[in-house]
This record gives C-alpha cells, structure tokens and sequence, in this order.
C-alpha cells in the first residue's frame, strides 16, 4: 500500500506528521499551514483519499496494515522521531501508531475522534456500517453524500476549502473507501489500550460535537494523564478554529522537543 506525501524540505525543524479524516486529504491542513514555521510539516492522503491509491486487499485496509503504512513513510523520510497529530479516523491511526512504535513518537495531538475512543459495536452497529457499505457499493458518492462527515455537510467551513473538500471527498476511490468501512472502521477503537500509553498526548476537543462530549469526559476521568484543550467549535477543530488550534498544537508540542 502506498501512501501520498506532501512534506517540507527538512531544515533542522522538527517533524510533524498530520492524517485526516475519512472523506478528506491533505487539503484538510491547509488552515494549519502556519505550523510549518515551527514545524516540519509531513501532509499524507489516506489510501483511496486524495492522491493515494486503493487498499489492494482487505489486510491492506485493516487499522495495523495502516498504522505500519505509516511507518513505512517515517522510515521513507529518514526521519527518526516525529510529532503526530491525527483527526477523526486519522486520529485513530495515530493514536494506535504511537501504542504501537512509541519510541519513534515525540508527542501527539488528536482531535475529536468518536470511533478512537467508542466501545465495541454491538449488533446493530455493524448491521448499520454493513448496510452503509452496501449503499455505497451500489450508488457511489451519492451514497457518500448522505454520510454525516462528508464536507458537504461542513456549516463552519470556510466555503472555498468546503469546496476543496467536497471535490476531495467525490473523488475517493469507491471500492477503497468500502474496504476501509468494512475492515478499518469496525475495529479503530483504542479505548482499552490507552493505559499502555506511553507518549505525551493532547486531545484538542472542539466543544460544540456534543457526541463526543461523553468520550471527552470518559477520557478525563480515566486517563488524566492525557492533557485535554476545549475549543469553541465542532467535529473538525483545525478548521472551525484554526488559530486556537494552531497555537495550542504549537505550545504543547514546544514542551518536548
């Protein structure tokens, strides 16, 4: 699997990898580009997003074949540690990339990510993501369009970058993003893991998606350990805030360089 790559040239910053959501790319960080002044920003599009091919298989597309895809682009770089900062899905990744390769992690910071943080699905759960995958597999990106956190839906967005992202969004590959619901999404969850965490964590928690206000307090009351930062905004924090967001990435990742 390969993953695409937009980074600075190296200058002796430290590096900073971000991951997006599902239904985005790279583009989703363009409101945080001024972290490149402090950072050496490494920008991937997910497999079947942006510029990034297909899962080939189902293996492809399960959290740990990405999780190691990502790996892949760190040893790529040559670069021996790096902050990383994940949103939604992709806030899933990097929170199990840095269980799984924490002496390769510096810090992180992830945003509200309810399929990070959730319980195991119950029945109707994954009776609901199957029928879900179904839809898509017959109608495409107009199936996609129904889905919550496709842009389209994006109130707070900056029109342009929603039609940035919306462009993004029908242009992921249909059979890949399937896979990723199919063998991703089911099984994101690091709820039961995050004891083992050993890397200094940020949740920056945008306020107004009250779904995730209960995983937010769940997290915490059972891991204070973790720093939290609310913002005045929702789902995609980076976006809907972006100067709160980029100075509370920059204070907190200044901390342990």
């Amino acid at each position: 699997m390969m993953l695409h790559i937009n980074a600075d040239p190296e200058d002796g910053r430290p590096a900073l990898l971000l991951v997006h959501g599902m239904l985005s790319s790279r583009n989703h960080w363009l409101p945080n580009l001024s972290l490149s002044e402090r950072f050496r920003v490494v920008a991937i599009d997910l497999p079947a997003h942006g510029l990034s091919p297909a899962p080939v298989s189902d293996a492809d597309a399960k959290p740990d074949a990405l999780v190691q895809a990502i790996e892949a682009v760190r040893e790529r770089l040559q670069i021996s540690r790096w902050n990383i900062c994940g949103q939604s899905f992709g806030a899933a990744l990097t929170l199990r990339y840095a269980l799984t390769f924490p002496d390769r992690v510096i810090a992180q910071v992830f945003t509200n990510g309810n399929g990070a943080l959730r319980d195991s699905w119950d029945a109707s759960q994954q009776r609901r993501n199957l029928e879900q995958i179904d839809d898509i597999l017959r109608e495409g990106h107009v199936a996609m369009r129904r889905m919550a956190y496709h842009p389209c839906h994006a109130k707070r967005f900056p029109p342009d970058l929603r039609e940035l992202l919306c462009h993004d969004a029908d242009a992921t590959e249909v059979s890949g993003i399937a896979k990723l619901l199919s063998q991703a999404m089911p099984h994101l969850s690091v709820r039961d893991r995050l004891s083992e965490l050993r890397v200094p964590t940020l949740l920056v928690n945008g306020v107004w998606e009250k779904r995730f206000q209960p995983a937010r307090q769940w997290l915490s009351r059972a891991h204070p350990h973790i720093a939290v930062e609310d913002l005045q905004g929702g789902h995609s924090i980076n976006i809907e805030c972006p100067d709160a967001f980029n100075a509370a990435v920059s204070l907190f990742f200044s901390g342990y360089q």
